[in-house]
């Protein structure tokens, strides 16, 4: 099964974003934020979206996996919206999220500065480690 990159928490009867997994389908997207709530998922480009306030995690979990390439829609009540703030629907194709794109990097470059030629290394770092 393949998923859409989102660590999910259950808060107040919603599922709700906690982290978007970097690399992954939330976050490339750029339509998901942390601290959305998914108040309704739907499977394929067309299929009837079923709310999911009240319901358990691990439910709305399994019901937002899906095969690779397959779309989900999900309904999203923004972060920063009262309870009866306006809804966005949006589509996610689920995809393997690769753990590579999570892992810290290294690079050396070489830098001339003047007559010398001095070696600088950089770590890059995608998420913070706990």
């Amino acid at each position: 099964l393949f998923f859409i990159g989102a660590v999910l928490q259950e808060r107040d009867d919603y599922t709700t974003i906690r982290e978007l997994v970097p690399g992954g389908p939330a976050q490339l997207s750029g339509k998901l934020a942390v601290g959305d709530r998914i108040t309704g998922v739907g499977q394929g480009k067309d299929g009837a979206i079923k709310e999911v306030v009240g319901t358990r995690l691990d439910e709305v979990v399994q019901m937002i996996r899906g095969k690779k390439d397959s779309v989900v829609r999900l309904d999203i009540l923004p972060a920063d919206a009262g309870a009866d703030g306006t809804h966005r629907v949006i589509s996610l194709v689920r995809d393997k999220i690769s753990l590579d794109k999570q892992a810290a990097r290294k690079t050396v470059l070489s830098v001339k500065a003047g007559d010398a030629t001095r070696k600088i290394g950089i770590i890059t770092l995608p998420v913070f480690y706990e």
